[in-house]
């Protein structure tokens, strides 16, 4: 009986295809949970003593060195394993097809490309793949685990380092392309990218993602995108008894209200509703109280200041409400600290306080809008594309009708490429209420939004 050529020492090669396989795998599960760990908790350990836990965050703070050592010990684990099976397994496959009758040339041909397949596979699930999922769900067990070997190679590899970080350094000089920092900057992007990946593997859930994307379009927004509309604030003119407007203010629960003098235009004053109920409790009378004696400063502002800038001032100055005007100086509008916050946490409301939702779904197609709708809600909500100079619902349906309706004529109809629209109602020469059917898509149109969704 036969025997295979290499037998005696295939157990033995095996031995040490596994053992670098098993190197790559430490490697290659040790970046990604260093750079995956939960870096409060590792300062946490390591404010309590735990001394792995402070080399973790030393280790951390260098990362390109960290990240060099990892590189050099996979790069020579890869290259032993890949001369070794070259030398060794494809040669006593060789050897054995040869038994078989295969021609030599065919023969070591087949088992460099078999050896190259079968480690190319296990290299990457063994020694790459699994030790990676592993350490992502383990990384600060894992991290901890490994990083005394990683600490104490990276001190052995250091004149090595230094030479291949010399090396990278010259000959991007020589092309040119050296900088002192080559860190590229995390773009909005990739950290939205990132938040949809963690949204899905729970560690955000909705209420999280939906403030932090809200934080990133919060510097994108105007003014005059989030004010309170000029028709629908409650403001006092100073010129009139106390008596005319007691009921309106109270009832609207507001805590501060804009005073004009003759027209909204002219606004003089904030009156805060706490200073106007401690005086009329000193007066025993809601009636007597001298309003003007009462006002506070007005903070103006651009209806085309960014949200993020008139946060910043607002707090700069403990300004609780602003109000808002156009470039002509008209006042069109007013914000308060409120609307701004609810621009990123979402809005806030009273116990009792009665909601109206400026888009409500009806059925399929079928909306209910109220006229101060911004169309940038409109068309993120309901996937439209409502071009317009306008801001407002209101605003574009009376571009559409070229007029101001009359509440007289409601309800009127009007459409554009889009949807169909029914105006119900008109208040002060504004749409307030609408009801909306959007129109089947076209092929083509569906083609263009699919297009522009993935641009």
């Amino acid at each position: 009986m036969d025997v295979d050529p290499g037998a005696g020492s295939i157990a033995y090669q095996l031995a040490v295809l596994v053992i670098l396989t098993l190197i790559n795998a430490f490697f290659s599960g040790s970046e990604m949970a260093v750079v995956s760990v939960n870096k409060n908790k590792i300062h946490r350990l390591a404010e309590e003593g735990n001394k792995k836990a402070a080399l973790v965050e030393k280790v951390a703070e260098d990362s390109t060195k960290f990240l060099s050592t990892i590189q050099v010990a996979i790069t020579l684990a890869g290259f032993a394993s890949s001369a070794f099976a070259a030398n060794s397994i494809s040669q006593v496959l060789a050897a054995w097809l040869g038994l078989r009758g295969v021609s030599y040339s065919l023969s070591l041909a087949l088992s460099n490309v078999i050896v190259t397949m079968l480690l190319a596979y296990f290299n990457l699930v063994i020694g790459e793949l699994v030790p990676k999922r592993i350490a992502l769900l383990y990384a600060e067990k894992y991290s901890l685990m490994c990083i005394k070997p990683i600490y104490f190679l990276s001190r052995i590899l250091s004149p090595v380092l230094f030479l291949l970080s010399a090396s990278t350094n010259g000959l991007l000089k020589l092309l040119g392309l050296y900088h002192d920092d080559l860190e590229q900057e995390v773009s909005e992007e990739e950290i939205k990218s990132l938040l949809e990946t963690g949204t899905e593997t729970g560690v955000f859930n909705d209420i999280e993602k939906e403030m932090i994307t809200s934080i990133f379009s919060f510097d994108d927004k105007r003014v005059r995108e989030v004010m309170v509309q000029r028709q629908d604030m409650v403001a006092v003119d100073l010129g009139d008894p106390v008596n005319d407007y007691i009921d309106e203010i109270l009832i609207s629960k507001h805590s501060r209200i804009p005073v004009y003098e003759g027209s909204i235009d002219n606004i003089i004053g904030i009156l805060s509703m706490k200073d106007f109920v401690i005086k009329a409790k000193e007066m025993s009378s809601f009636y007597d109280v001298d309003v003007r004696g009462l006002l506070k400063p007005v903070f103006f502002a651009s209806e085309n200041m960014k949200t993020d800038a008139i946060f910043k001032e607002m707090q700069q100055r403990s300004q609780k409400v602003a109000i808002i005007v156009d470039e002509y100086g008209g006042v069109s509008g007013m914000v308060t600290m409120e609307d701004l916050v609810e621009e990123i946490v979402g809005d806030i409301y009273e116990d009792d306080e009665e909601v109206e939702i400026p888009i409500r779904k009806v059925d399929k197609d079928h909306y209910e809008l109220l006229g101060s709708a911004l169309l940038s809600d409109i068309n993120e909500e309901l996937h439209m594309d409502i071009k317009s100079d306008c801001d407002t619902l209101s605003g574009y349906l009376t571009e559409l009708l070229d007029r101001i309706p009359d509440p007289s004529e409601c309800p009127i109809d009007v459409e554009d490429n889009e949807a169909c629209y029914r105006i119900l109602a008109v208040e002060d020469r504004v749409v307030s209420r609408v009801s909306m059917r959007i129109k089947p898509k076209t092929e083509e149109a569906a083609d263009k939004n699919e297009e522009e969704k993935h641009d």
